[in-house]
């Protein structure tokens, strides 16, 4: 058997939360031109930096071995995460026994060339020095274990995905949906080969990102090439699907672990909510007119956004205080501007401005095509506080008749589009969705029709208007709210998000509010605001903390 450590320095993986605006979004302030046409321009700095940081590797090999002993990586220390891959060749219907504390994320395979496993554990105060991997049938064996610190030791593992590639010298992992900005990709390719000797650097990892070792197995008959390879993640949510490449067109595996930060909002639900509201503030800006939605940033920890509806205007704000931190204009004029929403996007997170009304001020005719405005969240911590910011038009119409809607609603990981109609005679809201994947900007879409969702009629119009909604930051519910009344829908535990378009609706706290046009969860799901609409300033910030 052969064991090599690698890397007992730690490698900061980043440490700073900086971003140059980029991709869909410019920025324009009292003058200054910061516009940047690409979130792949030389010199960007990526959103946000991430603070886990890579500790150290180790590998062994061994031949007909029932068991593959990899050391313990330099300097690991308690609350370090450790992620194994194990692979072996021609015994793909072997069992695997961890050593005690690790637990199995996932296996590919191949029909009979190669298997890999991927476990992971968080070091313990007297971790061994050593780990051995037990099978139940003798094979050709490769192993690595990969340490990194930084991670948050409650909840490390985001996202997982991996699967077999036959006889490709591409080895792709699938895509995979973080639920937590700042996070590490972890890429771990593994390959059949033979040889007498390693070639040189034989796998080459995706593109940007560090590796650790590039090793193999040797043998005539039975050997392996395996790789491992890190990331710094931005933003959560969607993320692209991440290839290797090797000189050689042999059956692989790719394997993707990502890691969620310590201090990353953790998302969590519950169905009991606290009977009584809470005013944090008011908000005080006179830049705001008939404020109509609020939003979550998934960029700026503990803020909120908050925007007017006849104007171009949006403000972030203090979440405990509804303090104006960023006041920014809109590079477009809205007929309409019903809601917001935050959610991934290509250039990382972005907020979404519905454009979605019929009824308004403005004179005759009322629209017949509609649009969803998509902007490139800014930094506040990179100094982004106020600015023109530009953006892009998703114009839809409907599949049938134009409708009035309110509420604009983002899947946190998927990026799926939602508009909920309103009706205040029957109570029968309409939802639709964009097509997946969004066409391109400027590309007219016909939503697809989803579900009819009848609402409470309550005493009357005021409580069964459908005024705004979200979905919940782990994606298995979401909010409605009415001038009068807010309502929760749970899909079934286990179910897909879009089950809960069939549930009935739950009746939650309402916070008084005699027009009520906004609602939105915490970040991490611990509670739900709202604010009222009114023609200006003040407007009181509501919070209900689920209980």
């Amino acid at each position: 058997m052969n064991s090599t450590i690698f890397g007992a320095r730690a490698c900061l993986v980043g440490s700073v939360a900086l971003l140059g605006w980029a991709g869909c979004v410019s920025l324009d302030h009292q003058g200054t031109d910061l516009e940047s046409d690409g979130a792949d321009e030389a010199g960007e700095v990526a959103q946000p930096l991430s603070t886990i940081a890579f500790r150290a590797s180790s590998t062994a090999t061994g031949k007909n071995l029932t068991s593959l002993t990899v050391a313990r990586p330099a300097g690991v220390v308690q609350g370090d995460v450790l992620l194994a891959r194990i692979a072996n060749r021609d015994q793909v219907a072997a069992v695997i026994t961890p050593p005690a504390g690790w637990a199995l994320l996932r296996s590919d395979q191949s029909a009979f060339a190669v298997k890999s496993w991927v476990l992971w554990k968080v070091a313990t105060s007297a971790e061994p020095a050593s780990y051995a991997f037990g099978f139940d049938v003798p094979a050709y064996l490769a192993g690595s274990i990969v340490a990194f610190s930084g991670a948050d030791p409650a909840n490390p593992i985001d996202a997982v995905s991996g699967q077999k590639n036959g006889n490709s010298a591409t080895l792709a992992a699938p895509a995979v949906t973080t639920a937590a900005p700042g996070g590490v990709a972890v890429w771990f390719g593994t390959q059949v080969w033979t040889g007498s000797a390693c070639p040189a650097s034989p796998i080459a990892p995706p593109s940007g990102f560090t590796e650790p070792f590039d090793t193999c197995l040797v043998s005539s008959s039975k050997g392996l090439l395996f790789d491992a390879a890190y990331a710094q993640l931005g933003a959560a949510g969607l993320q692209p699907a991440w290839s290797g490449s090797s000189p050689f067109p042999n059956t692989n595996t790719a394997q993707v672990v990502t890691l969620r930060p310590a201090g990353a909002p953790s998302c969590t639900v519950g169905d009991t909510y606290a009977s009584t509201y809470t005013t944090v503030g008011s908000l005080t800006s006179t830049d705001i007119v008939e404020i109509s939605g609020l939003a979550a940033s998934r960029v700026n920890p503990g803020i909120l956004y908050a925007h007017s509806e006849n104007n171009a205007n949006f403000v972030a704000i203090d979440r405990t205080s509804a303090a104006v931190v960023g006041s920014y204009v809109a590079g477009v004029f809205p007929w309409d501007w019903e809601d917001v929403a935050t959610g991934p996007c290509p250039a990382g997170s972005c907020i979404f401005m519905g454009d979605i009304g019929r009824v308004s001020g403005h004179p005759p005719p009322a629209p017949t095509t509609f649009a969803v405005y998509r902007m490139k969240e800014p930094n506040l911590a990179a100094g982004e506080t106020s600015g023109t910011v530009a953006g892009e038009r998703f114009p839809f119409k409907y599949p049938d008749t134009p409708q009035n809607a309110e509420a604009l609603m983002v899947h946190p990981t998927t990026g799926d589009i939602y508009v909920v109609t309103k009706d205040g005679t029957a109570g029968l809201s309409k939802v639709y969705k964009f097509p997946s994947p969004l066409p391109a900007p400027d590309t007219m879409s016909t939503l697809i029709h989803v579900a009819d969702l009848q609402m409470p009629l309550g005493p009357d119009g005021n409580f069964r208007s459908v005024t705004a909604g979200t979905i919940h930051p782990c994606a298995d519910r979401f909010l409605l709210r009415t001038y009068r009344a807010v309502y929760e829908y749970r899909a079934p535990v286990g179910a897909g998000f879009e089950a809960a378009f069939a549930a009935s609706p739950v009746a939650l706290t309402d916070t008084v509010e005699g027009q009520g046009e906004s609602i939105e969860y915490e970040a991490d799901g611990s509670g739900y605001f709202t604010m009222t609409e009114r023609e200006a300033a003040p407007y009181p910030l509501k919070r209900v903390a689920r209980q």
